[in-house]
């Protein structure tokens, strides 16, 4: 089973699991990344965003293929990855591992929220929710991108 941490700086989240569970979200990750080729939104922030978090979750599975280290994410990032994942599922056919692996990411993230940042936690988490209800897939992406744009560039200074 997946299962996260936070790390002492409060900013950092490591995901563990051994190497079926890093496979098994792998797979889910994928078939849901699919939406965003279907859709033509490869070069965008949204498409990198989930590329990278797949990215890590490879180098974890071929680190060591019987117990893995697991994997080092920011929770903003995991909360973005994760949103996205159950809200673009709806446009995707999943199976019930697919839904039992958005749950343990939204679980890891609802366990590493520090109190410092819960606001942050519940205002971005509100503000993805909002767009996507408001507008079509493809406006959804281009908004996205600019919260992930807006993200990196606070994240930087």
């Amino acid at each position: 089973m997946l299962t996260g941490c936070l790390f002492e700086n409060r900013v950092s989240v490591r995901i563990l699991g051994d190497t079926s569970d890093l496979i098994s979200l792998h797979k889910t990750v994928r078939r849901i990344t699919v939406v965003i080729v279907d859709y033509e939104l490869n070069d965008t922030s949204v498409s990198n965003l989930l590329v990278d978090f797949l990215e890590n979750i490879e180098k974890a599975i071929h680190k060591n293929l019987t117990v893995s280290e697991g994997f080092e994410s920011s929770w903003t990032e995991l909360l973005m990855i994760s949103r996205l994942l159950r809200l673009l599922s709806g446009y995707v056919v999943t199976d019930e591992l697919d839904e039992i692996n958005m749950l343990l990411l939204e679980y890891i993230i609802g366990k590493t929220i520090s109190p410092a940042n819960e606001q942050e936690y519940i205002g971005l988490n509100n503000y993805i929710e909002q767009e996507f209800l408001c507008v079509n897939i493809k406006q959804f992406i281009r908004s996205f991108d600019c919260i992930i744009n807006k993200k990196h560039t606070y994240e930087k200074h």
